[in-house]
């Protein structure tokens, strides 16, 4: 069984690879933007992981959390 600080280390993990991933989607879609390519599958995808991103990472902000 966990202990409360071992599960927050475990929250807090998560929290930080969501923040990363999200600045690599914003720097990946800037970088194609840059390029011209935003009608490619692959900005499309990357668009609907930011709105996914950025949907969770809001529900921290709103707790206060980040």
């Amino acid at each position: 069984m966990m202990d409360n600080r071992e599960r927050l280390a475990r929250f807090e993990a998560v929290l930080a690879d969501l923040a990363a991933e999200n600045a690599l989607v914003l720097q990946q879609l800037e970088s194609l933007r840059a390029q011209g390519k935003v009608k490619t599958a692959t900005y499309q995808q990357l668009t609907a992981r930011k709105l996914a991103l950025r949907s969770t990472l809001a529900l921290f902000e709103e707790r206060g959390l980040l």
